[in-house]
């Protein structure tokens, strides 16, 4: 791939340090866990640089709270788009989410009404309609879009007819995005009843740890049940301040029981703000399925997490357009990575690996979560 091509693709969110030579690298700093601690013996380096398909990023960490861990994702320079969150468009009346006239599982109507461009996360949780959805791909829809469709899949499984909110869909009441494994099923592999099936087998886990109810489908009730939500805000409250003290970051790696999960790349710091909370409560979701079923005794540095985000060899690839603007290439590389990548007129605006962990996490683990991702 030619250095234009690499930049082109990075659209200009993350920088290219020149010339390794030219500049020192960025100072070490002392880094410590929620709770004041420094990392254990072995994982003591604190930053470390990561080529990204032929840009270089710093990553710094750890940083913990009980069986989840996450890494920062620095850059010098920012994409300055000053995105919309589909739960503040919700919240201020600025976004409409209905049903199609012909109403479809895979797809709903997006009406952004205000001036600003709408950021939509894969993995966000819709209510209402005839069925309860996730968005299927990060995507953008544009400021006074008129109404405009948007890939989604269903999280519940039994019900076709309107509940309390007619044709139109709300927020929930917890923020966390789906599962990994609903939005790897979702996303990567197009499967429904991928997904219906980590769906059913994560509300029984959780109902055999008294964390929630499972007297329907939807995964809604499963990450909306006030246990649950007391354990995403236990996690996303200890682990807040490690994203207030670096404006220079913009993405986030999520590890659980020492284990890579995913990492996430955005445009800015402003953005990533806004969506690192979520990501924590849905994984600390699944870290409360899993306990230490699974754990690794490895401590991971900011090293490890940097050849994590070499990519690889791409095995298969397919492109896609969505929307007004958008274009998503969603890719198979080697090692159960699996890489999506969104522009938004021409440029990035989320840069994800998800890695599959079945194998490593073993077969009860695996058996707890429904799903080998």
């Amino acid at each position: 791939m030619s250095t234009s091509r690499r930049l082109g693709f990075l659209g200009g969110v993350i920088v290219l340090l020149f010339l390794a030579g030219c500049r020192p690298p960025p100072a070490a700093e002392e880094e410590k866990d929620c709770e004041g601690r420094k990392p254990p013996a072995g994982s003591e380096t604190n930053s470390s640089d990561a080529d990204l398909d032929g840009a270089r990023l710093r990553v710094s960490g750890p940083y913990r709270h009980e069986n989840l861990t996450v890494f920062l994702v620095h850059a010098e320079k920012q994409d300055e788009r000053n995105f919309l969150t589909l739960d503040e468009g919700l919240k201020d009346g600025l976004v409409k989410v209905t049903e199609l006239d012909q109403e479809q599982v895979d797809e709903l109507r997006f009406d952004n009404q205000s001036a600003r461009p709408l950021y939509l996360q894969e993995g966000e949780r819709l209510y209402g309609g005839k069925q309860d959805r996730i968005i299927a791909l990060s995507m953008v829809v544009p400021p006074k879009s008129g109404k405009m469709g948007v890939p989604t899949f269903c999280i519940e499984q039994s019900r076709w007819h309107e509940g309390d909110k007619g044709r139109t869909f709300g927020f929930t009441v917890n923020p966390a995005l789906a599962p990994k494994g609903v939005r790897g099923a979702a996303k990567f592999e197009g499967n429904q009843s991928g997904v219906w099936h980590c769906v059913s087998v994560q509300k029984k886990s959780a109902s055999t740890k008294s964390l929630a109810t499972n007297t329907n489908s939807s995964a809604n009730e499963l990450l909306d049940a006030p246990q649950v939500q007391k354990i995403s805000d236990e996690y996303a409250v200890q682990l807040d301040d490690v994203l207030g003290k670096h404006h220079d970051a913009v993405g986030v790696v999520i590890v659980v029981n020492g284990l890579i999960e995913e990492a996430d790349v955005y445009p800015n710091h402003a953005l990533l703000r806004k969506l690192y909370p979520r990501l924590v409560r849905s994984y600390a979701v699944q870290g409360a399925l899993l306990g230490d079923l699974g754990r690794s005794e490895r401590h991971l540095s900011s090293a490890d997490v940097s050849r994590f985000l070499k990519e690889g060899a791409v095995k298969s690839r397919r492109d896609r357009k969505v929307g007004t603007g958008n274009a998503v290439q969603v890719s198979e590389l080697d090692d159960n990575k699996f890489r999506c990548a969104t522009r938004y007129d021409g440029k990035l605006v989320h840069w994800q690996i998800m890695k599959k962990n079945g194998s490593a996490r073993g077969a009860v683990a695996t058996g707890v979560l429904g799903t080998d991702w």
